[in-house]
C-alpha cells in the first residue's frame, strides 16, 4: 500500500493520539498484591464456637465454609474496548459485555476475588502487559491459537467466532471471504495482532492495520479505507447501524475460539477457572450470561474441543473436524 495514501496519514495521527492515550491510561506499578492486613486472614478475639457460627451464616445452611482460591485477594483483569466481549459502558463508565460477565461469576463470585477491571485501548498491548505483570488476566475473547499459545495460557474455549468485513452499502465489489481480496487494490485493515491480519497474511492480501475496532471502523466511515475485516460479532454490534456502511455476512475462515487469557506459569488459577466454566457450561448459566450480549447456541464451541487442541494442532484439520457440517 502507498505509504502516502490517506489511509497511512491517518493511521499515523491515530498512532500516535493512542500513544498519548495509553500513557494517560497507564496503571503505573499496577501492583496486584493484597495488603497483608486482610481481615479474612487475621486472627481475632472471638471464641471459637463464635467463629464457627460466623463460618456457618456466611456458609449457607449447610454449613460449607469452602472458600474459592482468592478468599478476597484483588485480581486485575484486563478488557479491550470492542463490543459485545469487554468494553466500558459510556454513560456509567463500568465495565460490562460477555467475556466480563463470565470474568465477574467465576472469578468474583465463585473464585473470591476482587476485581480491579481495567481498560486496554491497544490489542498489542494485552499480552505483553500480562506477561509483565500489568494484569493477571485478559478478558476480552482472545482467539486460541499457536503463536499466543508460546506467550500465554488459555481457558478452555468458550465462544466460536465468525469473521465479517465492513464495507459501503452496497457492497459494491461483492465481497464475501478473504479471497476476493487477493490481488484486488482495495484498501484493507484489520486490528494489529488479531486473527484477520495473521489470516491475512498468510494469503499475500495486502493491509494495513490499526490498533482498536473503533479506528477501523472510522476509517471506512471516513473513506480512509474500503474493507475492515473483524468478528461478525463486533461489527454487528459496534457498526451495524451506521448508515452509508453494511457488515457482510458472516464467514468461517479457520475455527476461531475465544477464551480468557492467563500467564503461563499461573496453572494453578487456570485449572480452577476451568472447573468452573465446566460447570457454567454443563448447566447451561454460561449461555445464560452471555446471551444478554447477544450470543447464542450457534456461538458455544464444538463438544469436546480443548485449548490444547487450538494451541498445538493444525488449524484446517481442526476445521475439518469441527466445522464439518
Amino acid at each position: 500500500m502507498d505509504s502516502n495514501t490517506p489511509l497511512l496519514r491517518v493511521t499515523a495521527f491515530s498512532a500516535a493520539a493512542l500513544l498519548v492515550l495509553t500513557a494517560c491510561g497507564d496503571n503505573g506499578d499496577d501492583d496486584t498484591d493484597v495488603d497483608e492486613g486482610n481481615g479474612a486472614d487475621v486472627e481475632t478475639d472471638e471464641t471459637e464456637d463464635d467463629a464457627e457460627a460466623g463460618d456457618d451464616a456466611e456458609a449457607g445452611d449447610d454449613g460449607d465454609a469452602e472458600a474459592g482460591e482468592g478468599d478476597g485477594e484483588e485480581l486485575t483483569v484486563a478488557l479491550f474496548g470492542e463490543e459485545p466481549y469487554s468494553w466500558l459502558d459510556e454513560e456509567s463508565g463500568e465495565p460490562t459485555g460477555a467475556t466480563i460477565a463470565v470474568a465477574e461469576e467465576i472469578f468474583g463470585e465463585r473464585m473470591g476475588y476482587d476485581l480491579n477491571i481495567v481498560e486496554e485501548p491497544e490489542w498489542g498491548n494485552l499480552i505483553p502487559g500480562l506477561a509483565a505483570g500489568q494484569w493477571d488476566v485478559v478478558s476480552a475473547g482472545m482467539s486460541i491459537n499457536e503463536e499466543r499459545c508460546a506467550e500465554a495460557a488459555f481457558g478452555e474455549p468458550e465462544l466460536v467466532y465468525t469473521t465479517a468485513f465492513l464495507v459501503e452499502e452496497g457492497n459494491s465489489e461483492g465481497l464475501e471471504t478473504f479471497e476476493d481480496l487477493e490481488g484486488s487494490d482495495l484498501d484493507v485493515i484489520a486490528l494489529s495482532g488479531a486473527v484477520e491480519s495473521g489470516w491475512m497474511d498468510e494469503m499475500d492480501i495486502d493491509h494495513d492495520t490499526v490498533d482498536n475496532a473503533q479506528d477501523g471502523i472510522d476509517f471506512v466511515e471516513g473513506g480512509a479505507a474500503d474493507v475492515f475485516a473483524l468478528t461478525a460479532a463486533s461489527l454487528e454490534a459496534m457498526a451495524g447501524d451506521i448508515d452509508g456502511l453494511e457488515v457482510t455476512e458472516s464467514f468461517e475462515h479457520e475455527l476461531s475460539v475465544g477464551a480468557h487469557t492467563f500467564r503461563l506459569e499461573d496453572e494453578e488459577m487456570v485449572e480452577e477457572f476451568n472447573e468452573n466454566l465446566d460447570e457454567l457450561m454443563d448447566s447451561g448459566e454460561y449461555l445464560d450470561l452471555v446471551s444478554e450480549f447477544g450470543f447464542s447456541e450457534d456461538q458455544m464451541p464444538p463438544s469436546g474441543l480443548t485449548a490444547q487442541e487450538l494451541c498445538e494442532e493444525d488449524p484446517e484439520e481442526l476445521a475439518d473436524e469441527y466445522l464439518e457440517d
